[in-house]
């Protein structure tokens, strides 16, 4: 008689995990998303730490890591965003590129805090050909940048700006969040400008919302103050998965982020958005829960590509699914 195989079996179109098919599927987005180290240089206030359950110092385990990015490619993923914590001060970040890139991972995005942009470090990122950086950047006040950051060498991070636009090889684009208080519209029309005459991207981010952190919770400014520009922009380009829009003035165009998370847009999810590898090593599919993360198996192999199919599985089950 053929044996009947179950629990943890990886099948040629899934596994059977405690009496649930998963069946295999690629990640539409392309897209993983690595939490290289909780250590940041900056105490921003609201940060929301890309979801980790605290702050306390971690740093991903390179050897490991290597494994979980390998196996990756098999469900579709050609695209890695770098992120933390500071992802400049993860200790193994060149052996981290150079890896990378000798696998064929196509695309590499780093998002930084700007202040450890030094010469040395775009010299690194574009010796290995990284494709975008991601500034965040909420203000070119110093006093508000100190307020919210609470980093004190804003001159730095205006040094370093300058020196990544003349410098950088690849795609520069800025995050902004639009809070509710200590903004007024001069705050974003200073940063849109800037972007402009720099020809750099600039997305529009609306604010996740962060416990006990008032500027977070309304968004009243973030909903009016995009109105307003897209009464202004000369023509306005919805995506389809809800959460991005595109208003263009002239020939640039900047790009607004709305939550999926905040805005409970679960069923947007699978299709566009990507897995998190947390600092725990674990797959992080939804930001908002922690009971659909998965622990990586490292035993062989097999056990991690059967964490990629439950962890691909699990998105989309997020604030709409409780």
């Amino acid at each position: 008689m053929k044996e009947f195989k179950t629990d943890n079996t990886v099948l040629t179109n899934g596994i059977i995990k405690g009496g649930i098919f998963y069946p295999k599927m690629n990640l539409q987005s392309g897209t993983m998303r690595l939490v290289l180290t909780t250590k940041c240089n900056y105490k921003c206030k609201y940060c929301f730490a890309e979801g980790e359950k605290d702050k306390k110092y971690r740093t991903l385990d390179l050897e490991k890591l290597k494994r979980v990015i390998s196996i990756s490619k098999e469900f579709g993923i050609t695209n890695i965003k770098l992120t933390g914590g500071e992802p400049l001060m993860y200790p193994y970040l060149e052996d981290l590129l150079k890896y990378v890139r000798e696998i064929g991972i196509s695309y590499i995005d780093l998002t930084t805090n700007i202040s450890l942009l030094n010469s040395e470090n775009i010299n690194l990122l574009n010796k290995y050909n990284v494709n975008a950086l991601t500034l965040s950047l909420n203000t070119l006040d110093s006093n508000k940048f100190i307020f919210l950051s609470n980093y004190k060498d804003y001159s730095t991070v205006y040094n370093n700006l300058d020196n990544v636009i003349k410098n950088f090889n690849g795609k520069t684009r800025v995050n902004c969040i639009v809070f509710d208080e200590l903004y007024d519209e001069n705050d974003y029309d200073n940063i849109i400008n800037f972007c402009k005459k720099n020809n750099l991207g600039l997305r529009l981010v609306e604010p996740s919302k962060v416990e006990n952190l008032k500027i977070t919770y309304k968004k009243d400014k973030f909903n009016y103050y995009i109105n307003k520009l897209r009464k202004k922009a000369d023509n306005v380009v919805k995506s389809d998965c809800e959460s991005v829009e595109y208003f263009y003035f002239n020939d640039w165009y900047l790009t607004v982020m709305h939550s999926l998370c905040d805005n409970r847009l679960c069923s947007s999810c699978k299709k566009y958005m990507y897995i998190r590898v947390s600092t725990e090593m674990k797959l992080k599919p939804c930001l908002s829960r922690r009971d659909t993360e998965v622990n990586i198996n490292f035993d062989s192999d097999d056990k991690i590509r059967e964490c990629f199919i439950e962890a691909i599985n699990n998105m989309g089950k997020g604030l709409n699914c409780e």
